[in-house]
């Protein structure tokens, strides 16, 4: 992964003309800010996660949920993660999220630790 990941909107290059691609209705946070982005088909999804990692890793604080059209107004449950494998934290998130909860992401680049928190 290339690093220098620009701190912007996360834009959606891929188009499709398959019928029935997922898309993805995302909400997320760099550093405080709010955006949101529908991405079209799998690898949107996983290009999306990859520079959500990127960020995390850079320092910025990052989160991120699938919107479903439910709201949690009191999260209840709370989540956490934290591994020093990549991929593993990666799959987490991604599970995390498709389950439904807001994931947090961030990297302690003097550990080497990824830590993951899902609320729901």
């Amino acid at each position: 992964m290339a690093t220098g990941c620009q701190k912007e909107d996360f834009s959606n290059t891929c188009s499709s003309t398959e019928e029935n691609v997922a898309v993805y209705a995302v909400s997320y946070s760099i550093d405080g800010e709010e955006h949101s982005v529908n991405l079209v088909g799998d690898a949107a999804w996983t290009d999306f996660l990859d520079w959500i990692f990127a960020l995390a890793e850079e320092g910025h604080s990052v989160a991120f949920r699938l919107n479903t059209g439910t709201q949690v107004s009191n999260a209840k449950e709370k989540l956490t993660f934290t591994t020093s494998n990549k991929d593993e934290a990666y799959a987490w998130a991604d599970q995390k999220a498709e389950e439904g909860y807001t994931v947090y992401v961030s990297f302690d680049n003097s550990t080497g630790i990824y830590t993951c928190v899902a609320y729901k």
